[in-house]
């Protein structure tokens, strides 16, 4: 193409991108354009949690950790010379267009890009959507310009492309769906073709393939985006960097004291910093504190303390500053508006619609630069502020048909759109603020409802119960509402109803914790607090920075202290006042100051007992700044978990000190720290034998133990009248370790009760030693020997024990011990013998339908007390079924029975549930699940149903039951003398044919109440009917399990309708 074709086109972007932006007020700053928002940050990666401006708090820790970028090549990879895809996305505002149009304005210009792309096409999404006929890629470009030279500039680069480069700006906003196509694309770019297919053929490179693209977007389109792009790269736009916020502050202001006293007033407010990259969002804020600086009035600092006080402040300037005689500010218009297009879930207004208040153009207005005609609110934010404004008022008229909506129906519609409404909510909080609500009253003689409260209230406390997906950030929402509102009566009024707040997988920042410190300070009967595999961001803060917050308890601290990322829980759980008892930290990692943090609130609290925190990065370094808080005599903790937490014998001494110390503590969990070692744990044994200690349970599993390291528990068994439980499952302590510990365990002052040698690779060679301990002891009542090669053999010397008069034990596991029938006659004989035998577990055995008859006789023995047997994974088959049967009409004492694993199939089923409904049958329990049982078996156990007055749990999992046999039983199910609350039946192959039947059950049942169906085929329909019978009022059910990754939007909807009607119901998915 001849230069003069490529240099027209350049001149025709310079023109069109290098005049002022119309409708940015942030242009009211005097910035030349091309400096424009050029100290942004702009990150690699794909994270996407937040949108609009519904949790900005959560990525400021990203924005500190990026360098800002400036020119097109950072978004490339700059080895790659062949066509790239890179998707730009950031919330909204953000600047991506401002920054997609400056890289059109930096290419005209010659200032990037000149050699890397020969021509750069810009296509605006929001302009396509008003394309509703078939078009070709040159007439996308043209943009309506119907001058003849430009369009047969474009057409001359379109057949010549050499380098290229497509801008697609605004992916969310398109109407039609773009998805992954084979035919039909495009690979002539004067074919024509709709819309939709021009844009796949692009992201396909079926059209101009050697073109590169950057699609910007935001983070809620993301997923719908990645299913149409062949290997695209991500980057997040962060918005203003830190440099380039503090230059923006000055040229703001003009004045540098001003814009110092302003910048230092939002690095004191988290809320305020938290938005405050956002470049649109920082012109309200910059607007808001002008006013309250230019006039000095220090009263109204207390309004921009929260992100609804700047929004009013910035309403108020716009109303006294821009309105003047006709030119009144239609406060109750807008607000009507933006409620509608809330409703409407859209953005755009035409002209007609804003006719009255267009000289808020450029201060609530923005006009689109490429739609003519075409408004938008200059900031989502602001029609959200405005729609709250709406549902607070007592002043409104709600005259449209999507306006007459209550409080009450907005706020349902929150919980069926979570994430998209949670800052308009955030705004609904914050205007009931009493100092708000008068400020308002003050300036637009408008008034809110208080009666608005009593709803708000009972919304949050329901809506808090609601959860589907994990991680879910909806209730650390809702307690940033809750903070935003500020009113502690009201805040402790709303959580009175929380004794449990779990939160699992979240990202907390400093304002997150800001919030949730505040909410843990206003709720009065937390009693648990659980935080689950949770990362805590800005690692450490100034201690005269945190004083600042208004939830930051007023200490006196020296401004050189520093404190760890969650040093405000640790403030908060040293409050006297407080009532949690148990805190549980699994998974979170923090640093040793965190740790040193913690052991102050050890030494302080008096209320907490319970310590969780397995799997942290606690290390021997975190163990000696705890020693500290748990000898203190303040100090009550009951209970303590370690497990997992890197620990080795470096810590030792530090935990004897505690053991010889704490007059509380009973129960240490120290299992999973293989570093331990056996010096680790002999240093433990010196403490256990201390006087002092008042340790009762011990877990060492997965300690790296061996047999030389159970001499050390000999002495600790026998002079240890405190400790009752010793775990030392999954250490290779061998038949000598086991020879050894007898030793102690047979010592006349041995209290041991309770034993764990699961996979501690024995064989029947320990088992002698064993059964002389059984033999003597009279404390020892429950005995865990799973996955050990104990045979036959080892079995016959453990009967010998067992046997002996003063034999007290309770409880014997033999799981994966290798027994088979050659010894289930001596089981047999101990079980007709030893009334205190009450749970006996020996699943995954091959015991086979011979060794379960022989078991049988000694069920059926009248001395024999048996409550639990486990014979899962057995080798059983219906030849045993007639045997099981005979002694349930007998026997008095089993109440559950464990037969899941065997092919017991439906001849199987059919011969047990004669026992099963025998008058005399006391089972309660009972497990079938993978028994090879079909539809067939279903008539018998929906005879059990109806006649068993026993029976409250069965699992029938893994059978393949089908829609007819769970249509039988429903039969018993919805027989009024069925007494079931547990039915499990995942994976049975069920699907919305029978949920008719089960919704009748639901309906009928006043015993069922909990009902597992996960893994079926169920569907839309299915799922529905099951909401029919779970919404009526003779619905028993507290939990029901289901699959809902496969189920529409409507679907879902009625599952938070069904919450929202009955917020016990737990829906398990």
């Amino acid at each position: 193409m001849s230069p003069d074709y490529r240099e027209r086109y350049r001149e025709h972007i310079r023109k069109k991108y290098c005049s002022p932006e119309d409708g940015n007020p942030c242009l009211m700053v005097q910035i030349p354009p091309n400096e424009k928002y050029t100290k942004v940050v702009v990150a690699s990666g794909k994270e996407k949690e937040c949108e609009i401006l519904n949790r900005p708090w959560r990525h400021t820790q990203s924005l500190s950790e990026q360098m800002p970028v400036t020119t097109i090549d950072a978004l490339f990879d700059t080895e790659n010379d062949g066509p790239q895809t890179v998707v730009l996305f950031g919330m909204a505002g953000v600047g991506k267009t401002v920054m997609a149009r400056k890289i059109m304005q930096d290419w005209a210009t010659g200032r990037q890009s000149p050699e890397r792309f020969d021509s750069i096409f810009y296509l605006s999404c929001r302009q396509m959507n008003f394309i509703v006929v078939e078009a070709n890629l040159a007439e996308l470009i043209l943009n309506n310009h119907s001058e003849p030279r430009l369009g047969e500039a474009i057409n001359k680069l379109l057949m010549n492309p050499g380098k290229c480069l497509f801008i697609i700006d605004g992916f969310e906003e398109l109407n039609c769906s773009i998805k992954q196509q084979e035919n039909n694309l495009s690979i002539n770019p004067f074919e024509k073709k709709p819309v939709e297919l021009l844009l796949s053929s692009l992201f396909c490179k079926t059209l101009l393939p050697e073109s590169c693209l950057i699609i910007t977007t935001r983070p809620n389109a993301l997923e719908s985006l990645e299913d149409c792009l062949q290997s695209p790269r991500y980057a997040r736009h962060l918005g203003f960097s830190e440099e380039g916020k503090k230059e923006y502050f000055c040229k703001f202001f003009g004045e540098e004291k001003l814009a110092a006293q302003a910048l230092s007033y939002i690095k004191k407010n988290e809320a305020l910093l938290a938005i405050s990259f956002v470049p649109n969002v920082c012109w309200i804020i910059c607007m808001a504190l002008k006013q309250q600086l230019d006039r000095a009035e220090e009263d109204l600092m207390l309004l921009s303390d929260t992100l609804t006080g700047v929004y009013a402040l910035y309403l108020s300037h716009l109303s006294k500053s821009l309105c003047t005689g006709s030119e009144q500010l239609n406060l109750i218009g807008l607000c009507s508006l933006a409620a509608d297009r809330i409703w409407e879930k859209k953005t755009l207004l035409k002209e007609q619609d804003i006719q009255k208040q267009l000289a808020f153009h450029g201060t609530l207005f923005r006009k689109d630069p490429d739609c003519e005609g075409i408004y938008s609110f200059f900031h989502p934010s602001i029609q959200e502020f405005l729609a709250a404004l709406f549902y607070v008022s007592e002043d409104v008229s709600r005259d449209t048909e999507t306006t007459k909506k209550s409080i009450k129906y907005f706020l349902d519609a929150c919980n069926e759109v979570r994430g998209d409404l949670t800052l308009t909510i955030q705004f609904v909080f914050g205007l009931l603020n009493k100092e708000i609500m008068k400020y308002l009253k003050e300036q637009f003689e408008w008034s809110i409802s208080p009666k608005i409260k009593t709803d708000l209230i009972e919304w949050f406390q329901l809506d808090t119960q609601i959860q589907f997906i994990r991680p879910d950030y909806g209730q650390l929402e809702r307690f940033h509402s809750l903070y935003e509102i500020k009113e502690e009566e009201f805040v402790k009024h709303a959580l009175n109803h929380l004794t449990e707040l779990t939160l699992q997988d979240l990202t907390f920042t400093q304002m997150d914790q800001v919030v949730l410190c505040y909410c843990i300070n206003n709720c009065m009967n937390l009693e648990t607090l659980s935080l689950y595999r949770c990362l805590f961001l800005l690692e450490e803060r100034e201690a005269e920075v945190l004083q600042r917050l208004p939830s930051y308890p007023h200490q006196q601290l020296q401004k050189t202290e520093k404190h760890s990322a969650i040093n405000l829980l640790c403030q908060t759980l040293k409050d006297p006042d407080g009532k949690i008892k148990k805190v549980e930290l699994d998974g979170c990692q923090f640093t040793d100051k965190f740790w040193e943090d913690l052991s102050v609130v050890l030494s302080t609290n008096m209320v907490l007992a319970e310590l969780d925190l397995q799997w942290t990065n606690l290390k021997d370094s975190g163990v000696r700044f705890l020693r500290e808080g748990l000898i203190h005599p303040n100090c009550k903790l009951n209970k303590l978990g370690l497990w997992g937490c890197n620990l080795t014998h470096a810590c030792s001494d530090d935990l004897f000190t505690v053991l010889s110390h704490s007059q509380t503590l009973m129960e240490l969990k120290l299992g999973c720290n293989s570093s331990l070692g056996i010096q680790g744990v002999q240093q433990l044994c010196e403490g256990l034998k201390h006087q002092d200690c008042k340790l009762q349970s011990l877990w060492l599993d997965e300690c790296d133990l061996n047999s030389a390291g159970c001499q050390h528990f000999i002495p600790v068994l026998s002079t240890s009248q405190i400790l009752r439980k010793l775990i030392l499952d999954s250490n290779k302590l061998g038949d000598v370790g086991v020879k050894v510990l007898c030793e102690g365990l047979k010592h006349p002052q041995c209290q041991l009760e309770n034993l764990s040698l699961a996979t501690c690779e024995l064989s029947s060679a320990c088992c002698g030693d064993l059964s002389s301990v059984l033999s003597i002891s009279e404390t020892l009542t429950e005995l865990e020997l799973e996955y050990n090669k104990l045979e036959d053999t080892g079995l016959r010397l453990l009967c010998e024990g067992l046997k002996q008069p003063k034999c007290k034990l309770e409880k014997l596991g033999l799981a994966g011990c290798g027994i088979t029938a050659a010894s289930c006659e001596d089981l047999a004989c101990v079980l007709a013998v030893k009334w205190t035998l009450k749970h006996l577990d020996i699943e995954y055995n091959k015991l086979g339908d011979s060794g379960v008859k022989l078991l049988c006789e000694g069920l059926k023995h009248p001395h024999c007390r048996m409550e639990t047997l486990n014979l899962f994974t057995c080798d059983l088959t219906a030849t045993c079924t007639k045997d099981l049967a005979s002694f349930l009409c007998c026997n008095q004492t089993l109440a559950e029975l464990f037969l899941g694993g065997n092919t017991l199939g439906d001849l199987g089923v059919k011969q047990l549930c004669e026992g099963l409904k025998h008058s005399q049958c006391k089972i309660k329990k009972l497990c079938l699940c993978n028994s090879g049982i079909t539809a067939a078996g279903c008539v018998e156990l929906s005879s059990v149903f109806s006649t068993s007055q026993v029976m409250e749990d069965i699992d029938l999992w893994q059978n393949t039951l089908e829609d007819s046999g769970l249509r039988l039983l429903c039969e018993g199910l919805k027989h009024p003398d069925c007494k079931l609350e547990v039915l499990s039946m995942w994976g049975c192959k069920f699907t919305a044919a029978s949920c008719g039947d089960l919704q009748c059950v639901l309906s009928t049942n006043q015993s069922l109440k909990k009902l597992q169906l996960e893994n079926n085929k169920l569907g839309d329909l299915g799922v529905m009917l099951l909401c029919e019978g779970l919404k009526h009022p003779n619905c028993r059910l507290k939990l029901i399990g289901l699959d809902i990754e496969e189920l529409s939007e409507d679907t879902m909807q009625e599952l938070r309708y069904l919450k929202r009607m009955k917020p016990e119901l737990i829906i398990d998915t």
